[in-house]
């Protein structure tokens, strides 16, 4: 089963069904779906998929020959074409022959690093004209993100012949928890504050069990497909991996500053040096740099997240306890060490769930799409989600992953904090909004339903329960009255993530 990338899905099988040429670049990080989305797309066409490898290009030439004849159903074993340029004139008389036909070039920065001359060729190829005659589609695809970036650059020799080029995010919220269908809303959201929304990792659930059965079997067994994932990752891609490693243990505990990282990770030496691992960490997309949404580009308080909630959840409760994980005793680290402390881990993660909610899905409260969000944090106060709306309006909020119940001190305490910001200081149209794993006080649901400018959201309502239900105001589900009638239907910002647009 195919969930979501419906856009993604729309843009690609349009570039593919067209009528002419293409040349598409495809990225992203690794494990979020670049190669499942491609095989979708070319449901039903020829097509050539080759996926590299780290050996030396005349391996790699050799086995993506084999790999034409196997595709393509051809005794011809490309006898005599003994380079890149010749396959790609081979494969652009194929195309003619069969009236089209796709080809990826999977991993190809695996490519460009065994024969740096590449790019050069197939640019050379490309500019010949040959693809056009039989629409060849031709992709290249890459998880080295840095890398396939450069391939759009001015000066490499691909910019400006691409005819498509995609940015493949992990998957939101919505579409996430669509692998597991019968889950609560809360353990939904629960399952996306562990896996995230990478659907390699989504897929391996298993949605008729529980999540703390998927948690074991993939995370807490010495045999668990994901239960040296963190490690994988950046053996895939860097050298110094206990550095790296490090690295990220700092910031998933809690060291968000320069001083703090380095104070932890004492090897790097001084803040110079740690510049160009979080550089590195970054263009991963494993962690993510943040900046307070009341301070200006020009000043230094930036802070250090991690992007990924897997490798947030593996080191918060995996890499402590693997020597036990190790010894088969799995369900005890569940039972003991992480099932009375999951409310604390998600309370930071649901933090961040609430800001992708308020980027993606503005509209359906207000009357806007967001614009940008972000956070605020000061010395004395911090305001879980600040933002703006297209039409100019502020939006402020606070997230709650609590037992009880939400009252309304918390949205008192929103609306000083809002007023004590420089962030939008001098705008009188503010809207506000509240996250709670349980719900609402009855008062706080009535004065939702009077107040304009205030919205309710509980898991349910933020998966997309539909309106009648978000507003029958007789449980904790409710979702403010008020707000109803505001509800625009623009259309959802492009927005992948918690991050200022």
């Amino acid at each position: 089963m195919f969930i979501g990338r419906h856009s993604e899905l729309e843009a690609l099988r349009e570039e593919l069904t067209s009528s002419r040429a293409s040349l598409c670049v495809v990225y992203g990080r690794r494990r979020v779906g670049k190669s499942t989305l491609i095989r979708q797309a070319a449901q039903g066409s020829s097509y050539v998929l080759y996926q590299a490898t780290r050996v030396t290009a005349s391996l790699n030439l050799e086995a993506f020959k084999l790999e034409i004849v196997r595709a393509l159903g051809t005794d011809e074993l490309l006898t005599g074409v003994t380079d890149w340029l010749a396959v790609l004139h081979y494969l652009a008389r194929e195309a003619e022959h069969r009236q089209g036909l796709i080809v990826l070039l999977d991993e190809f920065p695996y490519l460009a690093d065994a024969d740096p001359a590449l790019p050069s060729i197939i640019q050379k190829f490309w500019d010949s004209g040959a693809a056009r005659a039989g629409n060849l589609k031709l992709l290249l695809c890459g998880s080295v993100i840095a890398q396939m970036q450069e391939l759009l650059a001015e000066r490499n020799p691909l910019y400006g012949r691409k005819t498509l080029a995609l940015d493949l995010t992990p998957l939101s919220l919505r579409e996430a928890v669509q692998f597991v269908p019968r889950y609560s809303p809360a353990d939904k959201l629960l399952t996306y504050g562990i896996f995230g929304g990478i659907p390699f990792y989504l897929q391996l659930l298993d949605p008729q069990a529980p999540l703390r059965d998927n948690v074991v079997r993939l995370l807490l067994t010495p045999t668990g497909s994901l239960v040296d994932e963190p490690v994988v990752l950046l053996q895939s891609e860097l050298r110094e991996i206990p550095r790296y490693a490090s690295i990220l243990a700092a910031i998933a505990d809690g060291c968000t500053k320069h001083g703090e990282i380095i104070g932890r990770v004492k090897e790097i030496g001084d803040s110079k040096a740690l510049g160009p691992y979080l550089a590195k960490l970054e263009r991963m997309r494993l962690i993510r740099v943040v900046r307070s949404m009341d301070t200006t580009p020009r000043e230094r308080d930036r802070r250090y997240f991690i992007a990924d909630p897997l490798i947030a959840f593996w080191h918060r409760f995996v890499q402590p306890n693997l020597s036990s994980i190790t010894q088969g005793f799995g369900s005890e680290v569940w039972r003991h060490s992480i099932a009375n402390h999951l409310d604390t881990f998600m309370g930071w993660m649901f933090e961040e769930i609430g800001r992708e909610h308020a980027a993606r899905y503005s509209q359906e409260d207000f009357s806007a799409p967001a614009q940008e969000i972000g956070r605020v944090w000061q010395a004395d106060y911090d305001i879980d989600i600040a933002g703006r709306l297209l039409d100019g309006s502020m939006l402020y909020g606070e997230c709650k992953w609590w037992e009880g119940l939400v009252g309304e001190s918390v949205l008192d305490g929103l609306i000083d904090h809002a007023t004590r910001t420089h962030y939008g200081r001098n705008n009188d149209r503010r809207h506000f909004v509240l996250y709670a794993k349980k719900g609402f006080t009855g008062a706080l649901r009535r004065r939702a339903g009077t107040e304009p400018g205030v919205v309710l959201h509980t898991p349910r309502s933020m998966l997309g329960a539909n309106r009648a239900s978000r507003l029958k105001g007789d449980s904790g589900d409710a979702h403010g009255r008020a707000a109803s009638a505001r509800r625009g239907r623009a259309r959802r910002p492009s927005v992948d993530g918690p991050v200022r647009r």
